[in-house]
Order: structure tokens, then sequence, then C-alpha cells
């Protein structure tokens, strides 16, 4: 009996032993493996350093302006008997839009006229007749008088008729309208609304008293109003700059602004009038400021940070690098980048998208970026006038590496 347990024990001794050593020499194999395996390694698309001229800015809403805009109403009720214009038509200057009845007023200037020819014809003989001394002065005065009055009646029924004949008082574009002949007006209707074909148009805009006063010819930049990730035709078209061309002499009592008006030809920008756009004005000199990508800068707890990315000599021949963290200090966003007061240098390497990805030390590739498919981006800065521009919603020209 003791034999027995004697050789079974010494059998589960050697599947034991067994065991232990074909788990070791797996161990060993598998750490073989891992050691001939390459480095755990992410890859992400990269940008450098930038430095950029930035200058402050206020943005404000701004309202756009037609230089010649009239609602066009008839003074006096009547009716209608001929419609001479078409809705969104163009009209010129003295082109007939809207003629009332005047057929009464017509009777009363064709019986004005007659007394105006007879008042002549009268004072003219009394005049003769004077100059005889066959008459008194007293009659060629009452004959003087009698012709001014019917003068006056002729005026005033041409000025009835006058009211109800409406004239286009400039070249301009028809609104829209649904009045036919026979229709008839009640006394200050609006008939149309004319905007004048002028090559530009103004953009008026307040600026709050905390800013410094802007002098005429300064530059500010119009820009659509952003509308979350939504694009419409109305709202796609490149910012500009414009010029200030004049300013309000006193402060709004209200909002203690100072109204401004800023001029922008239609050629640079198709905008329509009462349209709000977006007015960005410098309100400081012009910084020399750090940028990178927004999308580099990460967030955690203890602030914010970017990776900056250093070579790797040792992952050769493939360029690569190695991602080390590093807090930063961030200003103001500009578009798609963001201002970095510390932290960084000028031409540094940083991970841009898919920074979120690594950690510190891992190793690190860099997608290259494919001929022709970059976009450069251009920082423009005015120089004619005292303003330079605004940057916002314009990329600095990031090099991807």
């Amino acid at each position: 009996m003791i034999k027995k347990w004697v050789l079974t024990l010494l059998a589960c001794a050697a599947i034991a032993a067994v065991l232990v050593v074909y788990k070791i020499i797996d161990n060993r194999t598998a750490e073989e493996a891992n050691a001939l395996a390459p480095e755990y390694s992410e890859t992400v698309e990269a940008a450098s350093v930038e430095t950029i001229e930035f200058r402050p800015v206020a943005s404000v809403l701004g309202q756009v302006v037609a230089p010649q805009q009239v609602a066009l109403r008839n003074e006096v009720a009547g009716m209608i008997t001929n419609v001479n214009f078409l809705s969104g038509a163009q009209v010129k200057k003295g082109q007939l839009l809207i003629q009332l009845n005047v057929g009464e007023e017509r009777a009363q200037l064709q019986s004005a006229v007659a007394r105006v020819e007879l008042a002549r014809t009268t004072k003219n003989r009394i005049a003769k007749l004077r100059d005889s001394r066959v008459v008194s002065q007293d009659q060629y005065d009452k004959a003087v008088a009698e012709l001014k009055v019917a003068v006056a009646d002729k005026a005033m029924s041409e000025a009835s008729i006058a009211k109800k004949t409406l004239h286009a008082p400039f070249d301009a574009i028809t609104g829209l309208h649904q009045f036919e002949s026979g229709q008839y007006l009640e006394e200050n209707t609006l008939i149309t609304t004319l905007v004048g074909l002028q090559p530009f148009v103004w953009v008026d805009f307040s600026l709050p008293q905390i800013y410094a006063a802007l002098p005429v010819d300064a530059r500010v930049i119009l820009a659509p109003l952003s509308h979350g990730t939504t694009s419409t035709a109305a709202m796609d078209w490149t910012p500009v700059s414009a010029p200030v061309i004049a300013r309000e002499s006193v402060m709004k009592r209200e909002s203690r602004s100072l109204s401004y008006r800023a001029q922008v030809d239609k050629s640079e920008v198709a905008l329509l009038a009462n349209a709000i756009v977006s007015v960005q004005v410098p309100i400081a000199q012009p910084q020399t400021k750090l940028a990178v990508p927004a999308i580099a800068v990460l967030h955690s707890s203890a602030g914010p940070y970017v990776y900056v990315l250093t070579d790797s000599p040792e992952a050769a021949p493939q360029p690569a690098y190695r991602a080390h963290r590093q807090a930063v200090t961030l200003g103001e966003q500009q578009g798609e980048f963001m201002i970095i007061e510390s932290g960084l240098e000028t031409g540094q390497r940083v991970a841009s998208a898919g920074s979120f990805k690594l950690g510190e030390g891992l190793l690190t590739y860099v997608n290259e970026p494919v001929a022709g498919s970059e976009k450069t981006a251009v920082i423009a800065v005015e120089k004619s006038g005292p303003i330079e521009a605004d940057l916002s919603g314009v990329k600095p020209s990031a090099e991807a590496l």
C-alpha cells in the first residue's frame, strides 16, 4: 500500500516538473518573441508652432444699409388706373409707377388754365387802358390779383394730379407688389420699396465707449454670421476689408456707444439691404504670437497641454518621434487655430489630429501630406490703412510634417 502511494507521488512530481519546465520554456519563448516584435506606436498628424501677427478685435453686429432706399407710399387715396412696373424689376428715374384716377383733377386743371388765359388777357387790356388813363390804378391792381389767383388755382390742380401720379425718384430695383388697375388705395398705403443701383453699400455698426474711437479711413473686417455647423448660400462668403467712411458726432445716450459707417463695393460681396453681418474691429496694436491648430490642444484637470514630438533616431530607417506632454497657457482662438501664450517655442513639432491617442514617451509616426492635398493658409495684413487686418477665421500656414 505504501509503495503505491510513493509511486503516485513520484508520478505527480514528475508531471508537475514537466509542466514547470514547459511553462519556463514557453515564457522564455514569449519574451524572445516580444523582444523581436516592434515597439507599440501610434500614427498622427503634426504641425509646427508658427509665429503670426495677431491683433485683438472686438466683434459687433452691423446692419447693411442701401445708400438710396425709399418706401414708396401714396399721399392721397384714389382708384388705380395704371400699374406701370413689375415686382423686382429695374426702373428708371422719372418712370411712372402708379397712376390713380385724376379725371376730376384734370377737368379742374383745364378750367384753371382757361381762367389763367382770361385773367392774363384782361390784365394786358387794362394795362393798355391804364397807360391811356382810361381806367384807374385800382382796376389794374384788381386784374393783376385775379391773374395771380388763377395761376395759383392752376398750380393747385397740377399738385393734386402729381399727388396721384407716382414716379420713380431714382434708378432702382422695385420690391414685390400685388396692385392692379381698378383697386382702391387708402392714403399712405405702402406701394413698394425702391433700392438704388449704387455699386456699393454701407454697413452701420456701433462700438462701446470702452474702446478707443476709430478714425475715419480705418479698416474693419466684414464677415458672415456663424450659424453652428450649418452653411447656407447667404452666409457662405469670404470676409472682406472695408474702410470706415463716417462716424456719428455724439454717442448714443441709451447704450453709450458710438456709431460708424463702413462702405463695401458690391463687386467684393453681394449684401442685401437690412442684412446683419459681423463686424470685426481691431482694438489694439498688432502683436507677435505663437499659434498651433486648435485640435492639437488637449485638456485635463491639470490644465491644457499638447504633445511635443521630438526625433527618435533609434526608430530608423523610418522617421519617428517621441511624444512628450507639454503644459501650455492659451490665448484667444482664431478660427481653427489657438494662440499660445507660453509653453512652446517657434518651430517645435506638435501632434495635431489624433493627438488624443498619445501618451508620454510613446513612439509616434506622422502621416505625410498627400501631394496637392494640403491647403496653405495666408494671413493677410493690410498695410494701406491704420488698421492692419482681422485674423478671425484666417488660418496661419501650418507646416505638416
